[in-house]
């Protein structure tokens, strides 16, 4: 039996959301489509991709395996989708600057893809805080950047790639009262969060004043990946952006916190230098959006622009 690229993308997108049910959605299939063409995929390779157990699968090691793979080759198809479609290759140097939330989910995918459209391109990379790469890109320090602080200078524009959604999260064993989750609860637990000035910082701040609780007594850290692990061992409970946390949270490590009042979304952008849009930012730009769509990073997107009607 000759394997397809839609038996891969079925077994793709199954194993990176979860279930069919998910898969078909994304994909705009049946449910039975989609299962059919998992099925044929295993029987084309000889192995069973997904132990099936109560109407849910969960990978087996010869999966888990195979999903690599899996990547490779659609992103190969996708960028053969695109040959004669877009211009030639960029070559030069591009200095990106992205938050650690993009950096942890996201980054390395983006940087494979430039690098097999665009080889002589060379990325210059910068990990921080938002407001930070908003001060380097109005000083011109970087060319674009992928985060949620818009508004850095006249020579700066601000793409609106979606919204990202937040929420308090603790860990599983962590007591913490049943219900919603109020700011009076929130300040009898350690908290911790970037320090300020900072998207994640303005966030907890604003929630607990709403409350009528000043932000005193709060820990902070520069670092997204060791609040995480503070979180994960029961240290701290935090505000953070759900594509880092989808993970330990169906895994059933951490939980969700239904806060009240809600935490809003917040927007991200890709925004970039004016003088420098000819040096690779477009590619740059479509690249990090296809990226994080694919990974569910936004809760919602921008609407299409309206065609403009013929006069």
């Amino acid at each position: 039996m000759r394997i397809t690229l839609r038996q891969i993308e079925a077994f793709y997108w199954t194993a990176k959301l979860g279930s069919i049910h998910a898969a078909a959605d994304h994909l705009n299939f049946s449910q039975p489509a989609v299962s059919s063409r998992v099925k044929e995929l295993e029987a084309a390779l000889h192995v069973e991709l997904f132990s099936r157990r109560n109407q849910r699968v969960q990978l087996t090691p010869e999966g888990r395996n195979a999903v690599s793979h899996a990547e490779r080759l659609l992103a190969a198809a996708h960028d053969f989708e695109r040959l004669g479609r877009e211009g030639p290759p960029v070559e030069g140097v591009l200095r990106l600057g992205s938050d650690e939330s993009t950096a942890m989910v996201a980054l390395p995918e983006i940087l494979s893809r430039l690098k097999r459209r665009h080889p002589k391109l060379v990325v210059e990379l910068t990990i921080d805080v938002g407001t930070v790469l908003k001060e380097k890109l109005r000083k011109r320090e970087i060319d674009i950047a992928l985060h949620t602080n818009a508004g850095a200078a006249s020579h700066v524009v601000d793409e609106l790639l979606g919204w990202v959604d937040f929420q308090w999260v603790a860990a599983r064993e962590l007591p913490v009262p049943e219900g919603d989750f109020t700011p009076a609860h929130a300040t009898a637990l350690p908290i911790v969060t970037n320090p300020p000035p900072s998207t994640l910082n303005a966030l907890v701040q604003k929630w607990l004043q709403s409350g009528g609780f000043e932000f005193d007594g709060v820990n902070f850290s520069n670092s997204l990946q060791l609040m995480l692990r503070l979180v994960r061992t029961g240290h701290a409970i935090s505000v953070l952006p759900m594509p880092v946390v989808r993970e330990p949270l169906a895994s059933g490590e951490l939980r969700l916190l239904p806060a009240r009042p809600a935490i809003p979304q917040v927007a991200y952008y890709a925004s970039y230098v004016q003088s420098e849009a000819g040096r690779g930012t477009p590619a740059v730009v479509e690249i990090a959006r296809a990226v994080l769509q694919a990974e569910r990073f936004f809760v919602r997107e921008p609407e299409p622009l309206p065609l403009p009607q013929a006069a």
